[in-house]
């Protein structure tokens, strides 16, 4: 049986913050994300009973229906009409609910996997369509690369690319729950009302992006929930002091957190930076930007 092995690459937020709060309670998002390299490995075949299958080296991860890549398969399918199942195995890298859309790239994955599997029977946009069924991290991860993302962050625009350099990702043992991260900056900032907020402006980073200008990229991205979890979640400073110790350009949470990532000019102070962490017991990777041709 032929098998599709995906890499499904971890995002970092470059950018990342609420423009407003939407009638149905949604907080509407402006931001920058980027694939990196650090992954998980989705290895996908097809079986003819209809049914889907899930394993995976880490227990942390469901392997059934609660699993975002079980329901990618069912609307791949679904949207297709085809009658196979998938055999789905995810070696997961990435850390888990660490605001890097692990979850959310191994569904992007399986539809990418199971599509060249069936001879590409959807478009791009087909697929992309679906993925926002899921989660608005999953359209992103379908495409890659460096993107700008509104509304619920499931809205893509073209954007300058990263430029090339060493980033670690680190992540303690503290967890953020998404709707706590979510309601500790909706009481630091008003709820978002009009005039409570004032949320940053994405054209300096456009700008140094469009220059290749990593350093001056440093100094304009932002996170509108890292002022706010930072204070309970002390790890997080911690992360970042010690990669700037270690010859960080910046340094920030990525998403709602807890993950960090720090962007260094060379290998060796990333590569030093990640020896600290691990002496400390922090899970840290070196990875780089990538960007997908899927």
């Amino acid at each position: 049986m032929k098998k599709e092995i995906i890499a499904a690459y971890a995002k970092i937020n470059l950018h990342l913050d609420v423009i407003g709060k939407a009638e149905n309670g949604y907080h509407e998002v402006a931001t920058v994300m980027q694939t990196v390299s650090l992954c998980d490995k989705v290895a996908l075949s097809l079986n003819d009973s209809g049914m889907h299958s899930i394993s995976c080296n880490s227990p942390a991860v469901p392997t059934d229906r609660k699993n975002l890549a079980w329901r990618a398969a069912d609307l791949f399918f679904e949207r297709t009409g085809l009658s196979c199942g998938a055999d789905i195995e995810i070696e997961k890298n990435i850390p888990v609910a660490a605001g890097l859309a692990g979850g959310s790239t191994d569904a992007a994955a399986v539809f990418i996997g199971l599509n060249r599997l069936c001879g590409y029977p959807l478009s791009t946009d087909e697929l992309l369509s679906l993925g926002a069924k899921l989660g608005a991290d999953v359209p992103f991860c379908i495409v890659g690369g460096t993107k700008f993302a509104d509304h619920y962050g499931e809205r893509l625009h073209d954007f300058p690319r990263m430029p090339d350099c060493f980033i670690v990702v680190a992540c303690g043992n503290e967890s953020v729950s998404t709707p706590w991260a979510y309601s500790t900056i909706d009481e630091k900032y008003g709820d978002f009302a009009k005039g409570k907020y004032i949320p940053r402006d994405v054209a300096p980073l456009e700008y140094a992006l469009s220059r290749g200008d990593v350093s001056e990229m440093c100094r304009c991205i932002y996170n509108v929930f890292e002022g706010a979890i930072e204070p309970h979640r002390p790890q997080v400073s911690q992360i970042k002091t010690i990669m700037r110790e270690c010859g960080a350009i910046g340094a920030m949470m990525s998403g709602s957190g807890p993950s960090v990532f720090g962007v260094f000019g060379d290998e060796s102070s990333a590569t030093e930076a990640v020896k600290r962490l691990c002496t400390d017991s922090i899970e840290a990777f070196i990875s780089r930007p990538v960007f997908n041709e899927n």
